[in-house]
């Protein structure tokens, strides 16, 4: 992971890593039945693992967005309140 992250967003971007994951490998997954016909049978468990999986998934992806979204504007402010720090000269230089 990024050397800045904390543990919140480290794991945000988990989250968000994981949907992806599953929204790729359900879309794999259709592709598959639709290239080598499926079993009648698997089909309605197919649909249903397509649709539903995603969906679960899905439910956490807001949640990560704005954890991200939050650790962005803080580390913002941060940067704004030691831009208006007086720079002072190093103790040991002349």
């Amino acid at each position: 992971m990024a050397r800045g992250l904390t543990l919140g967003s480290r794991r945000a971007v988990v989250q968000l890593g994981v949907a992806a994951l599953v929204a790729l490998s359900c879309c794999a997954l259709v592709v598959g039945a639709a290239l080598a016909p499926a079993p009648p049978v698997v089909l309605p468990l197919l649909a249903v693992v397509c649709v539903g999986l995603p969906m679960a998934v899905a439910v956490e992806v807001p949640g990560a967005v704005r954890m991200l979204r939050r650790e962005t504007r803080a580390l913002a402010a941060l940067r704004r309140h030691l831009a208006e720090l007086p720079e002072t000269p190093h103790p040991l230089e002349d």
